[in-house]
């Protein structure tokens, strides 16, 4: 299967989604939004996945009212859509939820529980890596999959091939450094807002990329259905 994927900035990138990828024997056809990338077409599609980006889906920039038309356009030929943090944001919008600004930033590697027993393989509690600050209402008809004290919608399913996840499974050593890196400012005296050194000192949980991997499986098995 090839793979349609949007990325918003270049230090946001498949990270750990590239290996899955090719242990599956999948391709990925990336558009690079910020090189002006023209979206792809709904029609051309078979599973869609939407990084994140230091944007917000609230901005009035013409391209992301036009990403979600296209969200919404999948969604109506019933194919597959992952979003990771601003994707996911994104994807809540495009069926009527609302991203609003927390009340807390949310950055480094905090704990989730799972709050749905849809997906067995999960584990009940998970340390994962998060940057945000702004969030989501939980879309109408949505199944909530995750939550934490700092953010109670951290991720969803929209009917059964449509998730959103507010936080980042993907994450590898090299793509939080490259984050660090070029998003460095974002970093304050928050509570829930860890360090560099304290983000960098951290083991990556193996189990994240285990269940990515699963999540991942699970929407190609839907796509394929819808073919």
């Amino acid at each position: 299967m090839v793979i349609d994927v949007l990325q918003h900035v270049p230090f946001e990138d498949l990270a750990a989604i590239k290996d899955w990828g090719k242990s599956r024997g999948h391709g990925f056809r990336v558009h690079h939004l910020y090189e002006k990338a023209v979206l792809p077409e709904a029609k051309d599609i078979s599973l869609l996945i939407i990084l994140g980006g230091p944007m917000s889906a609230n901005d009035t920039d013409h391209w992301i009212e036009d990403e979600r038309t296209l969200i919404r356009q999948l969604i109506d030929l019933q194919k597959p859509i992952f979003g990771i943090c601003l994707g996911a944001q994104q994807i809540a919008k495009a069926v009527g939820a609302t991203v609003f600004q927390g009340e807390q930033k949310e950055v480094g590697w905090h704990p989730i529980q799972t709050v749905t027993t849809l997906f067995p393989f999960v584990p009940e509690k998970m340390t994962v890596f998060h940057w945000h600050g702004e969030q989501f209402t939980l879309p109408d008809g949505a199944t909530r999959l995750f939550g934490n004290e700092v953010c109670e919608n951290q991720g969803f399913m929209f009917r059964d091939n449509v998730m959103g996840l507010q936080f980042h499974f993907e994450t590898t050593r090299e793509s939080m450094e490259k984050l660090i890196m070029h998003d460095k400012d974002y970093l304050d005296d928050g509570v829930f807002v860890q360090s560099e050194e304290v983000m960098k000192a951290a083991e990556l949980p193996a189990e994240n990329v285990d269940v990515l991997n699963q999540l991942l499986d699970h929407l190609v098995h839907t796509s394929c259905e819808a073919v």
